[in-house]
């Protein structure tokens, strides 16, 4: 999901009343810093039995509700919620520059909404900080199965057959509403191959009715017929993830394993196109395909995609036996420039890179500034928005998202290895909200302070900080430094000292 402090920047960056950044971070503050403010918003992340949704939740719903029926429905307690948020949000639309109406008119979309509870139950739990931490993850990428139809050379998931122990259809029903009642934005289904569970579009349906937005990212194998494609649609799916691994069909279909792949990925891409979902197509950039990438955009673009996603290659699972194939730190840095060149309105380029913010910062003109995410990349016209990359930007693992594997084991994310210690816990044995709140690992991943090496001491460390799982794979540590960085070429050359890569650079 987009990130709901760049979409209210955007909002106002729109308007002639431009944001003090300073003043508005000191509203927030003086906010959390009042003790009647914060006996409120604690008493704020109470679940509500009468109205089935934390009080925070349904204080906002009631705010933003225009015929007042559901106030007069709602619990006494829930009501005068309703009353403490109206006068945060009135004192947040006043710092960002804009007028109440016209953030109450944005906060109409469910999903939008759901993102601002999250953004204040961080304030109540985790305070003003850099980086900020929301009160849940904005996005679980759910890895519902280990069966695959594919065989790809680069999973992440060492996917193929369906383990024994993975999670009943109950259990991940049950699992869903554990992530709701603990205010989840999205939920994005992954594998293995997510489209292969047979129950696919009961979990899709279910995490609609629990007002989480769903996701799949997918091969694209089973989308490409029409008639599935019309049934996920119909199920209430919003976002789509297609990975297409070349612009030439036998890069991709020798990454995937099986021929034909790349033919029903883009049919996948131009069906979901049709159905009106909102479309992502993903690539993970190896020495494989680096130099197809500035087509592919071209060609992706012309299906009518929404986003093109660049993906970090990790070296885990699959991968960890082609290791060879990673992209030296001067490839990735050209790419990441010309990722941020090619950005145009009709299709936004956006990396799991955190490098991308920090190509970003050396590259902001008056005719283009960009604060790069995971997640959006929002236009702006005021240099002072660009601050907001140091609440926001970098590494979203343990931050922004987590990742559960078929089993309800929970990681950082899914690009780290099934290790015990860079496992969080499970979904159906711990309390997800403890863990989210005082994990000890999570709390290393959000202090950018405590990083090793160059990653520890760049100034572009708040809005980068190097890709936690790639340092952890490539040495066992999730404060090393990111070797993909041009700061790290000396880490780089450490590892592939045997095996020197030609770079392409210019």
């Amino acid at each position: 999901m987009m990130d709901d402090g760049l979409k209210a920047a955007e909002c106002c960056s729109k308007n002639s009343a431009q944001p003090d950044l300073g003043n508005m971070i000191q509203t927030f503050e003086s906010i959390v810093d009042n003790p009647m403010s914060k006996l409120l918003l604690q008493k704020a992340l109470n679940y509500c039995e009468k109205d089935k949704k934390n009080r925070l939740e349904q204080g906002l719903k009631i705010y933003l509700d225009k015929g007042n029926n559901l106030e007069k429905e709602s619990c006494l307690k829930c009501r005068l919620m309703s009353r403490f948020i109206g006068f945060v949000i009135k004192k947040g639309s006043e710092s960002f520059g804009v007028s109440e109406d016209e953030l109450k008119n944005q906060m109409q979309d469910d999903y939008w909404a759901k993102g601002l509870t999250s953004v204040l139950k961080g304030i109540a739990q985790f305070g003003v900080k850099k980086p900020f931490i929301p009160g849940a993850p904005f996005q679980i990428v759910w890895n519902i199965t280990h069966a695959c139809n594919l065989k790809c050379v680069h999973c992440y998931e060492n996917a193929g057959k369906k383990d024994v122990d993975e999670l009943s259809s109950e259990e991940i029903l049950g699992g869903l509403d554990i992530l709701a009642k603990s205010g989840v934005t999205s939920v994005a289904f992954s594998g293995g191959e997510p489209t292969v569970h047979p129950n696919i579009l009961k979990f899709i349906e279910r995490c609609k009715e629990l007002g989480m937005f769903p996701a799949i990212a997918t091969n694209g194998y089973a989308l490409s017929n029409p008639k599935t494609c019309k049934k996920f649609a119909e199920a209430g799916l919003n976002f789509v993830q297609i990975s297409i691994d070349g612009l030439n069909p036998k890069t991709h279909d020798k990454f995937r394993g099986v021929d034909g792949a790349w033919s029903k990925a883009v049919k996948a891409v131009e069906n979901c196109v049709k159905e009106d979902m909102f479309v992502e197509v993903a690539t993970t950039v190896t020495e494989h395909n680096y130099n197809e990438i500035h087509d592919m955009a071209d060609f992706v673009k012309g299906l009518g995609v929404d986003w093109f996603m660049l993906y970090n290659f990790i070296p885990t699972g699959k991968g960890n036996e082609i290791k060879n194939l990673d992209i030296s730190p001067e490839k990735r840095y050209k790419l990441l420039k010309d990722a941020y060149n090619d950005n145009s309105d009709d299709m936004q380029i956006l990396s799991t890179a955190p490098q991308y913010a920090r190509v970003a910062e050396s590259m902001v003109s008056k005719d283009h500034a960009m604060i790069p995410t995971h997640f959006y990349n929002p236009e702006y016209s005021n240099p002072a928005v660009m601050q907001l990359a140091d609440f926001i930007g970098g590494c979203g693992a343990g931050r922004f998202y987590l990742s559960i594997e078929p089993n309800g084991d929970i990681y950082p994310c899914v690009f780290f290895p099934h290790e015990d210690e860079v496992k969080v816990g499970n979904l159906l044995e711990d309390d997800f909200d403890d863990l989210w709140k005082n994990n000890e690992l999570l709390a290393k991943l959000r202090n950018k302070e405590i990083l090793s090496e160059h990653c520890g001491k760049c100034e572009s460390r708040d809005v980068c900080g190097g890709c936690r799982a790639r340092a952890y794979n490539y040495f066992h540590d999730i404060l090393a430094p990111d070797p993909g960085c041009i700061n790290n070429e000396e880490e780089w050359n450490k590892i592939f000292s045997a095996e020197p890569q030609k770079s392409t650079a210019k």
